[in-house]
């Protein structure tokens, strides 16, 4: 009869305790988030909390398994060699989806964006319609596509504000009193489209090649934002015309001999 080594069996008992303390106080944890998200009714969070839950507790087991059988004096070099193999092409299989997934963490750690925010996604603006973990819908607002962007690409959006700034060309020959004159009278009747926060003359931008850029600074709802540009562009143009100013264009001047 063999006999029985209690130093091994000590060991693995140890495994074992210390095994069952961190499944107690992982599930301490896990309840006590999971209640926290109930509360604000957030059903993917919910589900993406459980599926990390499944997860550790998978890896907690295996890595106890792995060390009883090396007290055991099981040799574990090729599996832990071949479960090194399996994970590295599972990640590179799955590596996309990962970062999908980190990001999409990031997203609602940061509150960069949430559902109904409006956002600007390759020079287009839009409403955040859906966000999960992996992926974020975006409903544009010029023709009311609808795009699923994946997290990853997160560097590409762009959370808009309610200001709205406009760099308007004027010709160099208009006198800078006139021509302030004249767009602070476009200020005050661009204030009176209904949506628009407040209006204002931020003064000259830059001195460009063949103009002047002034830069028309408004305030609005980003969701109303294409509609009331197009009619303060509007008002800008009428303003314009009224004064006998025009928007100059460039010239090129060609010298032949």
């Amino acid at each position: 009869m063999e006999k029985i080594d209690y130093v091994r069996l000590i060991r693995c008992g140890v495994v074992i305790l210390i095994t069952v303390a961190i499944f107690i106080a992982i599930h301490i944890v896990h309840k006590k988030y999971k209640a926290k998200i109930e509360q604000s009714g957030d059903v993917r969070r919910l589900n993406a909390l459980a599926t990390v839950y499944r997860i550790t507790k998978i890896i907690i087991v295996f890595c106890s398994v792995l060390a009883i059988m090396q007290i055991c004096g099981i040799n574990i070099s090729s599996i832990v060699m071949g479960f090194g193999v399996l994970t590295t092409i599972i990640a590179l299989a799955l590596k996309d989806a990962f970062q999908d997934i980190f990001a999409g963490f990031m997203i609602r750690t940061d509150k960069f964006f949430q559902v109904g925010d409006a956002v600007q996604y390759d020079g287009r603006d839009g409403i955040v319609v859906y966000f999960s973990i992996r992926a974020t819908k975006i409903e544009f607002l010029d023709d009311r596509s609808v795009m699923s962007v994946a997290n990853r690409n997160i560097d590409k959006i762009i959370r808009l504000t309610h200001l709205v700034d406009i760099d308007l060309p004027l010709p160099y020959e208009e006198h800078r009193k006139d021509v302030f004159r004249v767009l602070e009278g476009i200020c005050k009747d661009i204030r009176t489209i209904e949506g628009v926060e407040d209006c204002m003359l931020k003064g000259t931008q830059q001195f460009a090649d063949s103009a002047i850029l002034y830069k028309i600074r408004f305030f609005c709802e980003p969701n109303d934002r294409p509609d009331i540009r197009r009619e303060v562009n509007k008002r800008i143009q009428d303003g314009l015309d009224k004064a006998g100013m025009h928007i100059p264009y460039q010239q090129i001047d060609i010298h032949t001999k």
